[in-house]
């Protein structure tokens, strides 16, 4: 009885070995998404190139920053994401996600400071087309009714503070929220001083002096109207 009973558990044993573990699939890199991205961003980041590739790297498709400084120049490697990507620094976390928006890549870093990426050979218009929104595919000046330079896509870069020229009419707003007190307006052609951009739930709101410094008030970065996409400003003047 007792060979009968080590006979089975060594006949288990064998068949427990012999079975195949799963394998967990990796899938393809989309291809419209790797290759080299220039990327445009404020701060101490500045412009740089990061390279996504289509190889694999300890269980994520691998990535390369060129020349970038800051946070992005720990990225190497990315995953898809929905409509666009993530990039992924050395220690396996996410730096900043990107997705398609107005004909460009948009994306955030940990800090809130907005990115916009570009393939470096050129539009792939695979890569960068949003869900249909029906929206306009780039920021607008409401002044000229035109696409704004890429510049001027994102918050101006510092040091700051830095002066810029008023694309349209704008309410000044106490604090950073769209439910504070209005205090004034600025107007288009009007050329004002931006102590720092934040990223804040109701948008990228930034900061300007007023009374020759002695309050502040916030003003957009970016609005919405008629269902078109403007920028507040451009960042010069």
């Amino acid at each position: 009885m007792a060979f009968k009973r080590l006979m089975l558990a060594l006949l288990t044993a064998l068949a427990m070995t012999n079975t195949p573990l799963p394998v967990r699939a990796q899938s393809a890199a989309p291809h419209h998404l790797v290759g080299t991205w220039n990327v445009d961003a404020g701060g101490p980041v500045g412009k740089c190139q990061i390279e996504l590739q289509s190889h694999t790297f300890a269980g994520r498709f691998a990535a390369r920053s060129i020349l970038c400084m800051g946070p992005l120049a720990f990225v190497n490697g990315w995953a898809p994401e929905r409509n666009g990507f993530a990039l992924i620094g050395i220690d396996g976390r996410p730096i900043a996600s990107f997705s398609p928006a107005r004909g460009i890549m948009t994306g955030r870093l940990a800090d809130g400071s907005l990115l916009v990426m570009r393939p470096a050979r050129g539009p792939r218009t695979d890569a960068m087309q949003p869900p249909d929104t029906g929206a306009n595919p780039c920021y607008l000046r409401e002044d000229t009714g035109r696409c704004v330079r890429p510049e001027d896509t994102v918050a101006p870069r510092g040091p700051h503070p830095v002066q810029v020229r008023i694309t349209g009419l704008m309410n000044i707003r106490r604090e950073r929220s769209l439910e504070s007190q209005v205090v004034g307006q600025v107007k288009a052609g009007q050329c004002i001083i931006v102590n720092a951009c934040f990223d804040t739930r109701w948008g990228v709101r930034c900061e300007i002096p007023m009374d020759g410094g002695a309050t502040r008030g916030f003003i957009l970065k970016y609005y919405e109207k008629n269902g078109r996409d403007y920028v507040g400003f451009v960042n010069r003047c």
